[in-house]
């Protein structure tokens, strides 16, 4: 039976304002105006980029979270909309103030977070109609440690019955802004059919630096797949029956913001594709680099067409691995 959605998006969804060539001393230096190059509003958070990039892709994308209704939130969800994502699922409470982030972009591509206030922001238990996972293929958490009340036991659940209702399951991992500890994503693994941490969150979770024992600590409590997001060396997969690294694509980058955002959302739309898995590693890391040459967290891929273009033409690094 056809499914509603290909992929629900639960988690983040955050104001993005992107300021490029300001100084790293533009607080101490003593002058009171900077010229930027460049400053771009849009929606941003791990599960709106992950959802926009996915619908320009040309996967049918929802995204579940709570937005508020006032100038912030109104401009986030035109953006989701022009992008085709699916805003029916939105949670738009009277007292929900969504928050905004300022992104400053160094000139390497590498940037600075200054993350404003919000309030009931992250979308509770009591938001979401389990029977709705009936209705997709995939459902995927932006990101654990970012989930507020639904880190932990709350996403545990969403999973388990997304998982009965046949759909696949993919987590994305933030840091431990809040200190909630390492173990505090446990009761999630289980339910996991993809965990794609970068390498830094899964070093703190897991106590472990070399990418095999790193994803053997996740596959032993119950993940059934980890893909290890390295940045500029790449990602490594590995599961109950395979492993194998993938080179990652040469590029000067403009904006990293995102990329890894990009990189899950390009894995999930090449599983929905029925692309192995050595294919969609390839696919995702081409995605998260083209990312990079543009300013924005999901601003820059427009296509499927033109990230297959980008891999036709582009270059590898080739790493020399131990």
């Amino acid at each position: 039976m056809e499914k509603r959605y290909d992929v629900i998006c639960i988690g983040q969804v955050v104001q993005d304002i992107l300021v490029t060539n300001i100084p790293e001393d533009a607080l101490t230096c003593g002058k009171d105006t900077f010229l930027a190059d460049e400053i771009l509003m849009s929606a941003g958070g791990d599960a709106a980029n992950e959802a926009s990039v996915l619908a320009k892709l040309g996967s049918r994308s929802a995204l579940l979270t709570r937005l508020d209704k006032k100038e912030a939130g109104n401009m986030i969800f035109d953006d989701l909309s022009r992008q085709g994502v699916d805003t029916s699922l939105l949670i738009r409470p009277e007292d929900c103030r969504t928050f905004t982030a300022i992104v400053v972009v160094k000139p390497d591509g590498s940037h600075i977070f200054f993350d404003g206030p919000g309030h009931n922001f992250t979308p509770k238990l009591s938001d979401v109609d389990l029977s709705v996972f009936g209705s997709t293929r995939f459902v995927t958490a932006g990101s654990l440690y970012a989930l507020g009340e639904l880190d932990g036991e709350g996403i545990a659940k969403i999973f388990r019955a997304a998982q009965e209702a046949g759909a696949v399951t993919v987590a994305d991992m933030n840091f431990d802004s809040e200190g909630k500890g390492p173990q505090a994503a446990d009761p999630v693994y289980p339910h996991t059919d993809y965990l794609m941490p970068s390498y830094d969150e899964a070093v703190y979770v897991t106590g472990e630096r070399e990418p095999e024992r790193i994803a053997d600590y996740f596959l032993a409590r119950g993940v059934g797949n980890v893909v290890l997001k390295l940045g500029g060396e790449g990602c490594f997969f590995k599961n109950r029956e395979t492993s194998f690294y993938t080179d990652p694509y040469q590029v000067a980058p403009v904006d990293t913001t995102g990329c890894g955002d990009n990189f899950v959302a390009a894995f999930v739309h090449g599983l929905l594709k029925g692309m192995s898995h050595e294919e969609t590693a390839d696919f995702a890391c081409a995605a998260g680099a083209l990312n990079s040459l543009g300013l924005g967290a999901h601003s820059y891929i427009q296509s499927e067409e033109q990230v297959v273009e980008f891999m036709r033409t582009g270059k590898k690094n080739r790493i020399k691995r131990a």
